[in-house]
């Protein structure tokens, strides 16, 4: 029976050494064959993601010269020395480009510059290549900043070129998009550059080849050239590495040795079978335990604990409300590591781990689950004051110091822990809790273990049930848009109103702004919502002929790439121009990407929008924001106004803000006032526009129809008249 037994387990290591055997020597070369071929498609990302970064440099290029006021009115008065100097010197100095050239539209080339002795410009641009270039410029947004590349050989050499359309800063809407002149800006490929290029990416030698790609069996790889015509021109040819062919070379040596020995051990082993098979057995059983606990403290690790966890005695103590899970966080094992070495810190793990033991009680199920992090689970009929006891013992046990090395260290512990408290909860869940208590005990520095409480979570629960109830409010209509009136502050004549929102919830009644808009930003819904407000507020204006509509509009909004398009619709819809829209942004839509938002802004002012920035003075460089972006309002912000009167500082810095507005030749409105006597001081600084409480709260639209009929043609309040001003805040 035994030999029989032995004979099966050879014949089997037998067939389990030729199939490793191959399996190995397949396994080696099919990944030594896939690391080439992932070594090749990495060179060519990198390859074409190189050439199409040149190709953005001088997209940038030409879009960065091109939208320059001073070029397009040297253009028109045909300043050539001003191009002489700002172009020229750029190439034949400068080298930030090898071509310059400005191509008027009737396709003439009226100025150039190009690096280098060897080529004309008329070499690179052609007729051809000048009407292909024009057909480019025709598809061009006629956004600022918009631009167009493509690729146009001259002799062996192709060459990246940039166009874009010369372009003042603020388009005039009289000046045709066509009559606009072209400027091209071009980077030769060449041998050099492209050499540099490779170096960058490990390539020893890629260069630029006229013709058909090299074969598939060639060691090279190429990446087609397409010109500005669509047809290919050449290739990019390099010789990719083969990293995999060296890696084979230096395992499959010590791979050959390891299968030769392992053929020895496995015949050896089939006359010992039986022997082997037990110290398996017991192996198994041994690695079985290590995989489920701490090498160090010899307590279980986290599977192990887990395991304790889904055991069917912590199931049912769960059930019946009768399992508790502790949490700890150890702080302070830095600072010995850092003072005498990981030995030290081993050896307070360990020393602590005895510590921490000696205060549970026996039955306690003690885990270390990461490298500072322990876990207690108790159970019992008692376990809610075992676990209070339990954890307080836990925290004051650490009030000594350890000695560790003749060094003392002083540690804490921030403790969390949870009860299931008879409530039909999984053991996870009681995990779940306990791990948030303790973060609890860590963010707040408490000094004392944490207990779960339902509180710790009802800041997510109610940032979630605030999002389904906008989102139905959204779908059922339910939100309102009510209008606060702008008025000029020397005879208090209303000139506009601003538009603001408002939620009354059926769930949790009125909710402020502060509360759903950042809400409606994260999940998406402002765009449904900014709709709707702009949607609202054009249907009321139709009503109130004569005065300014003002609406706030969020960073997420303006980074919607329809976002003009969509309430430009709406305006034209109601035959309403966008003069008389004015659009209020915040300071902090401006810092994240300034560049986009100068562009976006620059096209809503060319669409006839009114721009204001909103909050001034709150931010960090709002007065940069007034010289680089097309304002054409600043709100002071409320803060300001407060405290009008009240100290001589916001009176020199309100006196500054309308000054600088004046200098800029910007209007100004000043929010939050709410009494007389901040109007009258702000009537001495000549602020021309005010907007607050002692004129009027946000009101509804037939709210503003009714005022306005009160006030009468002149649209006046009189803030001195007792019986006005209520019925103005009505």
């Amino acid at each position: 029976m035994g030999q029989a037994i032995t004979g099966r387990i050879t014949l089997n290591l037998v067939a389990g050494i030729v199939i490793t055997v191959v399996t190995v020597v397949i396994a080696i070369l099919w990944m030594a064959a896939r690391q080439n071929e992932q070594a090749q498609d990495s060179t060519y990302t990198m390859v074409s993601g190189g050439v199409a970064a040149l190709g953005r440099r001088v997209e940038s290029l030409a879009s960065d010269y091109a939208w320059w006021e001073d070029a397009y009115t040297a253009y028109q008065d045909g300043d050539v020395e001003w191009f002489d100097t700002n172009f020229g010197e750029s190439v034949e100095e400068a080298e930030v480009a090898d071509l310059f050239a400005i191509i008027s539209t009737d396709g003439e080339i009226k100025h150039n510059w190009m690096l280098g002795d060897g080529f004309a410009v008329e070499d690179v641009l052609t007729p051809d290549v000048i009407e292909s270039i024009r057909g480019l410029a025709e598809q061009l947004s006629e956004e600022s900043l918009a631009a167009d590349r493509g690729i146009v050989r001259m002799g062996s050499v192709p060459i990246v070129v940039g166009i874009s359309k010369i372009t003042p800063f603020l388009s005039d809407p009289d000046i045709d998009p066509k009559s606009l002149p072209l400027l091209v800006v071009g980077q030769a490929l060449d041998d050099e550059r492209l050499a540099r290029l490779g170096e960058t990416f490990l390539i020893d030698d890629l260069h630029f080849e006229i013709g058909e790609a090299p074969s598939r069996s060639s060691a090279k790889t190429a990446m087609p050239v397409i010109d500005i015509f669509g047809e290919t021109i050449g290739h990019f040819v390099w010789t990719p590495p083969t990293p995999g062919y060296a890696v084979l070379q230096s395992v499959l040596p010590p791979i050959t040795v390891a299968l030769a020995l392992f053929c020895v051990v496995a015949f050896v082993t089939a006359f010992r079978a039986r022997k082997i098979a037990i110290a398996l057995t017991q192996s198994e059983k041994e690695a079985l335990l290590a995989a489920r606990t701490d090498g160090m403290t010899g307590l279980k690790n986290r599977t192990g604990f887990n395991e304790v966890l889904e055991s069917s005695e912590c199931q049912s103590a769960c059930k019946a409300g009768e399992l508790a899970v502790i949490y700890l966080d150890i702080n302070g094992f830095k600072a010995v590591n850092d003072s005498i070495g990981h030995h030290g810190g081993d050896e307070l793990v360990k020393a602590l781990t005895a510590r921490l033991r000696s205060v549970l009680p026996p039955e306690a199920i003690f885990a270390r689950i990461g490298g500072d992090e322990f876990a207690i689970a108790l159970n019992g009929k008692a376990v809610r004051d075992t676990a209070t006891g339990a954890a307080s013992a836990v925290v004051h046990s650490l009030d000594q110091p350890f000695t560790i090395h003749g060094f003392e260290f002083h540690v804490t512990v921030a403790v969390g822990y949870a009860v299931a408290g008879g409530t039909g909860l999984t053991p996870g869940e009681i995990v779940r809790r306990a791990d948030i208590a303790m973060y609890h005990a860590k963010n707040g520095a408490e000094r004392e273990a944490v207990a779960y409480h339902s509180t710790m979570e009802t800041g997510a629960l109610e940032k979630k049930q605030v999002e389904i109830a906008l989102r139905r409010a959204v779908e059922e209509g339910d939100l309102k848009v009510h209008y606060q009136p702008v008025v000029r502050a020397g005879d208090l004549s209303i000139v506009g109103v601003e538009a603001l929102l408002r939620w009354t919830s059926k769930e949790f009644g009125t909710i402020s702004p502060s509360l759903f808009i950042p809400v409606a930003e994260e999940t998406g819904l402002i765009h449904d919502i900014g709709r709707f407000v702009v949607d609202r507020a054009a249907q009321d204006l139709l009503k109130w002929p004569g005065l300014k509509m003002a609406i706030n509009v969020s960073p997420v909004q303006l980074r919607d790439p329809n976002f003009a398009d969509d309430i430009l619709g709406i305006v034209d819809r109601y035959g309403l121009s966008p003069h008389q829209f004015e659009l209020e942004l915040t300071e902090g839509i401006l810092v994240n990407n300034p560049t986009i938002a100068k562009r976006k802004l620059a096209h809503l002012k060319h669409i006839g929008f009114i721009l204001s920035l909103d909050d001034f003075g709150t931010g960090f460089s709002s007065i940069g924001y007034l010289r680089q972006f097309p304002f054409d309002i600043l709100k002071v912000d409320r803060s300001f106004v407060r405290d009008l009167g009240i100290n001589s500082t916001a009176n020199a810095l309100i006196q500054s803000l309308v000054s600088l507005g004046d200098a800029m030749d910007l209007s100004v409105i000043a929010e939050g006032i709410e009494n007389e006597e901040q109007l009258k001081l702000l009537r001495l600084v000549q602020c021309e526009y005010v907007q607050g409480f002692l004129i009027s709260r946000p009101i509804p639209a037939d709210e503003i129809t009714a005022l306005l009929e009160r006030l009468g043609q002149e649209r006046r309040f009189h803030v001195g008249r007792e019986p006005e001003r209520r019925a103005v805040a009505s």
